[in-house]
């Protein structure tokens, strides 16, 4: 007799709803919270707009310094992350171009006294002389480690060829900028961007008992309420497009490929169109792109393409890895593929697949407190409706093959790509120049931000 059971009938996948979150006011500052039943484990985040973009121009990277020396602590010397053990809590933070970001994650049981060390460390660090330079050269040498990647060294020079001004720059400032920046500039950039401004609270988690009035007193202090920002597009970078830079790696077997093009701001841009279309393009293992160049061509492991949306700009790039000798068809095949999508759209099979990735695993997605707070940290610093995950999802449910096509007619532009090629330029510069896709240039990559 068969023991096997009959194998259950899967019905439709259930509609997700992101959680109301509550708002409330404390002093300058503002707490967002959502509270989750039964979750252990709360993440806290303080959003301020001391990213990038706030840094002035003799003073790249003083934001990703200040950032990494704040792990220093109250006390100095790499206290803090001890400190929060007894807690069970850890740190996190992270620095973009429009935004500062910290906080601990840590047992709901315990989020007050994790919150008010997080407070002290965000406030008051120490910031002692010998910690901000060891974190000084810390960041140096970790910017030339990665650079030894092909990879890392084709993305860095993205914001060169699309910009001018501070995006032309990395984000941690560059090796020769972060040597200028002394312990009395972070600690005046801390007092002036971090410790003076409120910013905005985020607590997730089983928040049944805990008092987030007092929390948002502890993490705001006396701080001022976060200035205005206003945003103003960036000036592009000079030269004829299309173009191609190849920074030149003698003896690499393989080069590392990016087309980069920019795109609009975040609050322009129709966010499920345009990831919808990038998703066909090069974001899923199905995609166009993936399936010629790995599964037809076999000249990668893999590609990939997605938006990098700012407040004031966007970029749009396309990244792989391909055999040297392949290179320049990596090149030709990737626009075809472009120029395929820009001129027959989508199948229903795409759209389908687009649809499903982008709805159906969206409890999975944010099933934890740590995802939750991800998605509130967007909307403050994008100045996003509350609501926005569940736009997203709306957005996606009524997409249509015709929005899949017109978005790929509105926000690609082969026209206006800079290739970026991290290879030997003995190999691959030629077949460059003879695809005609625009002029070839050879740089010496360790002279980018010299």
């Amino acid at each position: 007799m068969s023991m096997l059971q009959p194998r259950p009938t899967l019905g439709d996948a259930s509609p997700y709803t992101f959680p109301k979150a509550r708002r409330l006011q404390v002093g300058g500052g503002t707490v967002v919270a959502i509270d989750v039943p039964g979750q252990p484990y709360a993440a806290v985040r303080l959003v301020q707009p001391a990213g990038g973009t706030s840094e002035p121009l003799d003073q790249m990277g003083v934001a990703a310094l200040a950032n990494e020396a704040l792990e220093d602590g109250p006390e100095g010397n790499s206290s803090l992350a001890p400190a929060l053990e007894q807690y069970g809590a850890e740190w996190v933070s992270r620095v973009t171009w429009d935004s500062f970001v910290t906080g601990v994650d840590a047992p709901a049981s315990r989020i007050a006294d994790a919150t008010a060390l997080f407070a002290e460390a965000v406030r008051a660090p120490a910031l002692r002389d010998d910690d901000v330079i060891r974190r000084r050269d810390q960041l140096v040498e970790r910017f030339w480690l990665e650079a030894s990647m092909a990879s890392t060294v084709a993305a860095r020079a993205i914001g060169g060829q699309l910009f001018t001004g501070r995006y032309a720059t990395p984000l941690s400032g560059g090796p020769a900028n972060l040597q200028q920046l002394t312990p009395e500039i972070v600690r005046e950039f801390h007092a002036g961007s971090v410790a003076a401004v409120a910013g905005t609270l985020v607590v997730v988690g089983d928040l049944s008992g805990v008092d987030l009035e007092k929390i948002g007193r502890t993490v705001f202090g006396d701080a001022q309420p976060t200035p205005s920002r206003s945003t103003t597009a960036p000036e592009g970078a000079p030269g004829e497009l299309p173009r191609v830079l190849v920074l030149d790696r003698p003896g690499s077997v393989q080069s590392a490929l990016v087309l980069a093009h920019r795109a609009p701001a975040r609050s322009e841009i129709d966010l499920p169109r345009a990831n919808g279309m990038s998703d066909v393009l090069g974001g899923m293992f199905t995609s166009r792109l993936n399936m010629e160049l790995r599964e037809r061509l076999g000249y990668t492991y893999g590609v990939g393409c997605r938006f990098d949306l700012r407040r004031d700009s966007g970029v749009f790039f396309i990244s792989t890895q391909v055999e040297g000798p392949t290179t320049a068809h990596s090149v030709t095949a990737s626009l075809e593929q472009i120029e395929r999508l820009r001129n027959e759209g989508v199948t229903d099979g795409e759209l389908s697949a687009v649809r499903e990735s982008n709805t159906v695993g969206l409890p999975v997605g944010y099933s934890t407190a740590r995802s939750l707070a991800s998605a509130l940290v967007e909307a403050v610093v994008h100045d996003l409706p509350e609501d926005h995950v569940d736009q997203l999802r709306a957005g996606f449910e009524r997409i249509t093959a015709e929005d899949l096509h017109q978005a790929a007619r509105d926000y690609l532009h082969p026209s206006e790509f800079v290739i970026i090629v991290a290879g030997d330029a003995k190999e691959v510069a030629g077949p460059l120049e003879e695809i005609g896709v625009g002029p070839v240039t050879v740089r010496d990559p360790e002279a980018l931000w010299a």
